[in-house]
């Protein structure tokens, strides 16, 4: 009983953690600024420079990631897996003997309309990939079922749509409302149809342990390369089994033109960090919406925490303690693609897109739930590598979600708190240092402004190309827009909820996803 208390208080403590520094970190051109008010201002000198070369940094990695993204889309996958010198290969014991594994892919299936959906399984079918190794399986919300008759008739309508096409490589299941110890929301979904997927294939007399799995949106549409290009990073990897792989370019490209500017602006600042990140920090990757490991490693660690409405960022600590730490990202170059967040009514649509935002804000809930096994001593994890993953974890949780907000605010409000500064030359050195530092960062944004061009679809026949380009340039400015609102607010919003003890089941909804219909 005293464990069990002091469990639920250590755990209080890290859900508050977070939150706490956030908002001293938010507050501290107030408190240091009437107090340190020298060293802060030095510090925001410091933090400016740090700003310009992370600029520098996400160019390059972008450059880099554009790079071998032109390349691998070039690549038949297949042929690449089949000129492998299996020779060089380790651990080939885990390998079908063909080289190419089965792939399962479990779609948690619930706010998206039929035809997205249809449009995703139609991308896999239509993979270069032998389809008698691809199975799918289709799990959908009884609580929903029981309400909506269109959406319980999806068992029929993939059927007749896909039935001749997997014939029994194509399952479907219900998952149950109201399990005790489970939350409503896709990963106690996920698990579900997992968990269904197993037992079914097992009972076929299958090696999950030659299967690799994936369990994507039921709005992603992959490119065509996507299974080969996964299961030859699966193929070659040395820690095959130890490791999770990952698209580096993740785009919203499905209905890129037909949501508002603000959104279109939104998703590109999405796809252009994560593919710069996969270049030039790849170990610091972790999993984030659509990822693949094997199969029986999923079953291994117990599947997705079903207590838990967020299931991507979390999942990453479940392997990464079983495995001990040896858990790592496999990048590769071949993209997907999802829905922006889309709604025929202007507002509404920006609506939407805050509450997804608020949705991702709410994987803060990663930092406690990691935090409880890192500060344990019999994890396996060596002590370096656990301080570098605590260190992270603030730095992606904590620092990143204000270092905007200080750089820009931070030095007009010390300087407004402390007129007696005007005695130093500081004060008038300061200001111009730390604008021409952001000046030169915002530079990049030149190149950043060519990869996106040259990512995003084709200009749409009746736009102008005056539209065009005049859309491309009004982006620009629009990136300082998004820092202060979508991508500040609602992640500041989460971690606040969770500091003041709100449930995190409570707050993420799971979205609905429909087609465009202008």
């Amino acid at each position: 009983m005293i464990d069990s208390k002091f469990e639920k208080t250590l755990n209080r403590i890290f859900e508050i953690l977070p939150g706490i520094l956030i908002w001293i970190l938010l507050l501290s051109p107030l408190w240091a600024g009437l107090s340190i008010p020298l060293i802060m201002v030095n510090l925001l000198v410091v933090l400016s420079v740090y700003w310009l070369y992370r600029a520098l940094i996400t160019s390059l990695g972008t450059f880099f990631g554009y790079l071998r993204y032109r390349n691998d889309i070039k690549k038949d996958w297949v042929e690449e897996i089949k000129k492998i010198d299996t020779t060089k290969l380790l651990n080939t014991d885990e390998l079908p003997s063909n080289l190419l594994p089965k792939y399962l892919m479990v779609i948690a299936h619930y706010g998206e309309t039929y035809d997205i959906l249809k449009r995703t399984i139609n991308a896999l079918v239509n993979q270069n990939y032998p389809i008698e190794l691809i199975y799918i399986c289709i799990s959908i919300e009884e609580r929903k079922a029981l309400k909506d008759l269109e959406y319980a008739n999806r068992y029929n309508d993939l059927k007749r749509d896909f039935g001749d096409i997997l014939g029994d490589r194509l399952m479907f299941t219900i998952h149950p409302f109201n399990i005790p110890g489970e939350v409503i929301g896709a990963s106690s979904n996920r698990a579900w149809g997992a968990k269904y997927a197993v037992t079914e294939l097992e009972k076929r007399g299958e090696d999950i342990s030659k299967f690799l799995v994936t369990a994507p949106d039921g709005d992603l549409v992959f490119h065509r390369e996507y299974l080969a290009a996964s299961s030859f990073k699966w193929i070659t990897s040395n820690k095959r089994n130890k490791r999770f792989y990952q698209t580096a370019l993740y785009t919203f490209n499905n209905n890129y033109w037909d949501v508002p500017l603000l959104i279109r602006n939104l998703s590109i600042s999405l796809t252009l960090p994560v593919l710069s990140s996969s270049v030039m920090e790849r170990s610091k990757r972790e999993t984030f919406s659509c990822y693949t490991i094997n199969l029986k490693l999923l079953k291994d660690v117990g599947y997705w925490d079903t207590s838990l409405a967020i299931d991507d960022t979390t999942f990453y600590w479940r392997p990464y303690f079983y495995l001990k730490g040896d858990w790592e990202c496999e990048v590769f170059f071949v993209p997907l693609s999802a829905d922006a967040t889309y709604d025929d009514n202007y507002l509404e649509n920006h609506k939407l897109q805050y509450k997804q935002y608020l949705r991702w804000g709410w994987g803060v809930i990663s930092v406690p739930l990691a935090l409880k096994l890192l500060f344990k001593n019999n994890t396996g994890v060596p002590l370096i590598e656990r301080i570098f993953k605590i260190y992270h974890l603030f730095e992606v949780f904590v620092f990143w979600k204000v270092f905007a907000f200080l750089l820009v605010f931070g030095v007009p409000v010390v300087l407004f708190l402390n007129r007696d500064l005007q005695d130093f030359i500081i004060v008038y050195t300061v200001p111009t240092t730390i604008s021409n530092l952001l000046t030169l960062a915002s530079l990049f944004l030149i190149p950043t402004t060519i990869f996106k061009i040259l990512l995003i679809p084709p200009r749409p026949r009746k736009m102008s190309i005056f539209k065009y380009f005049f859309l491309i340039i009004i982006e620009i400015p629009l990136n300082i827009l998004t820092l202060f609102t979508f991508s500040f607010l609602p992640f500041i919003e989460a971690t606040t909820r969770m500091m003041l003890g709100q449930p995190h089941a409570t707050a993420v909804k799971w979205s609905d996803k429909k087609l465009a219909t202008k």
